[in-house]
């Protein structure tokens, strides 16, 4: 059954979790930059596609990005810059501390029930490829209408092989569709069935593949997606309703979970959650269990809508795979690359030309400052160099040398002892803030475009191949006053040179 377009539903709040680090994908994803904020497959980032596919669903105002203090900037300041979202407003909010998903969900659900009373939450994953299209809005209308009846209900996937890396679920019996919504989201025309979903048997850990392959031999098991929809109150309800039962020990603490959100929620403002001492430190002393431990596994009103949906959690690099065709002997070349007498490569490359030879089931990712060379079958073990890398003290695992803001990005061309060159972009009317630096001065060369600069309270207004000299502690700005892109290239000197030297005194973005 068609669904008008951009309808929204009308008591949906959409809650995106974005605090995932992603070191499973590095050197692509940095600390600042994790996976989510990656356009690496698709053209936009992956958090963008997540918000832009739950727009139409829920309207523009009510979608909630929950992510860690540390990404709440960066966060925000990748989706001001997104042309896909102009139209849309997603409220950015820090948690105080990462204590895993069962207290960022109740935190979410405590936040939307304190906004909106009565209202129903779709939790959703940042970082997820999924189909946008039909079949997504069947099946969150199918969980939707389950969510209305009570149920807390989760989104399974259709399995196409006997994939170890997903929890699957197994269904139970079916629930009925006593409102004759309509269409089904398995695969199968829309009203052919007066089933609207199963009622769940069990969850199940990533099993081995074995059992992986009877579970797709007997049928009736579905890959868990980790998507969520139920009421607010609800949510918060079975929290405290497994902490009271006690059913395990990932539950044992639950109902001190709802009552810290519900706090949290009522007593302290969103932007200050992650500031405030208080709310610091009882957020801080949660337990850090899973919301599928801690309730949906305790829980006796637990649904599953199944789903024909594409999706992939994009849960290694080998997910870059299918960026390309292999050739006859098995190797993804993407990017600039070329082999000779391997099997089994795959190379990307974003600007360096990478050549391999002789290699065999071998991964190698290469980015602008670092290049990553691994075995295939170790590719979920990446976050081992990550933790190797970080006791080391290599910047290379918290950003990249572009950088982007909401006013354009900046590249590091170089950074030795004492000084650095950027290249700066800055988008046809946009600046940067009014701002100064306290252990370098910054000297900047227009390359492409007009600019003006605010200088102690003068203006200069600079074309291509002209330049200005900011001092040390000097106020300035830097605007692009053309009609086209603005490029600057800055030399910036000085014994200090990081990010966190910067005084803010007028920002066009709040930060």
């Amino acid at each position: 059954m068609p669904h008008p377009e951009a309808r929204p539903i009308p008591d949906l709040h959409a809650v995106i979790l974005a605090g995932g680090s992603g070191t499973r994908f590095w050197p692509l994803s940095r600390e600042l930059a994790p996976k989510q904020l990656l356009a690496t497959f698709g053209g936009t980032s992956l958090i963008t596609q997540a918000v832009e596919r739950v727009s139409a669903e829920c309207g523009p105002d009510r979608i909630h990005v929950l992510t860690s203090p540390r990404l709440l900037t960066e966060v925000r300041d990748h989706l001001v810059c997104q042309p896909a979202l102009d139209e849309v407003c997603p409220d950015v909010v820090a948690e105080p501390a990462a204590r895993n998903t069962a207290a960022a969900i109740a935190l979410a659900a405590a936040y939307v029930e304190q906004r909106d009373p009565g209202a129903l939450i779709a939790v959703l994953p940042s970082d997820h490829l999924l189909e946008h299209g039909p079949l997504w809005r069947d099946t969150l209308d199918a969980a939707v209408r389950l969510a209305r009846a009570g149920f807390l209900t989760v989104i399974g996937l259709a399995p196409s092989e006997p994939e170890t890396a997903y929890g699957y679920i197994r269904m139970g019996a079916t629930i009925p569709d006593t409102d004759g919504g309509g269409s089904t989201c398995d695969g199968t025309p829309g009203g052919t069935t007066a089933t609207i979903g199963y009622r769940v048997a069990r969850f199940t850990e990533k099993p081995d593949r074995p059992t992986a392959e009877e579970y797709l031999a007997e049928g009736g098991y579905l890959w868990n997606a980790g998507m969520l929809v139920a009421r607010a109150a609800d949510v918060l309800g079975e929290l405290r309703s497994a902490g009271s039962a006690a059913a395990t020990t990932d539950s044992s603490e639950a109902h001190r979970i709802a009552e810290t959100a519900e706090w949290l929620a009522a007593s302290v403002p969103p932007s200050a959650w992650h500031t405030e001492s208080e709310a610091l430190a009882r957020f801080a002393a949660l337990p850090s269990v899973q919301f599928d431990r801690a309730v949906l596994e305790v829980s006796e009103r637990v649904a599953v809508v199944p789903s024909a949906m594409r999706w992939s959690d994009v849960g290694s690099l080998l997910a870059l795979e299918t960026l390309a065709d292999a050739d006859e002997h098995g190797n993804t070349l993407i990017g600039p690359s070329v082999d000779v007498d391997s099997r089994g490569v795959t190379t990307y490359a974003q600007d360096r030309l990478v050549a391999t030879l002789g290699l065999e089931d071998v991964l190698v990712v290469d980015t602008l400052d670092a290049t990553l060379v691994a075995a295939k079958d170790r590719a979920q073990d990446v976050r081992l160099v990550v933790e190797a890398l970080a006791a080391a003290g290599a910047p290379e695992v918290v950003e990249h040398r572009t950088n982007v803001r909401p006013w354009g990005r900046w590249t590091v061309l170089l950074r030795v002892a004492g000084y650095q060159i950027k290249e700066v972009h800055v988008e046809p009317g946009r600046r940067l803030s009014l701002q100064s630096h306290a252990r370098r001065s910054e000297h900047w060369v227009v390359v492409e475009g007009r600019a003006l600069v605010e200088l102690d309270g003068r203006d200069i207004e600079l074309g291509p191949n002209e330049s200005a000299y900011v001092p040390v502690g000097s106020r300035h700005r830097l605007t692009n006053i053309g009609d086209e892109a603005l490029k600057v290239i800055e030399v910036a000197v000085g014994a200090y040179l990081g990010e966190d030297d910067i005084e803010r005194y007028e920002d066009d973005w709040d930060r």
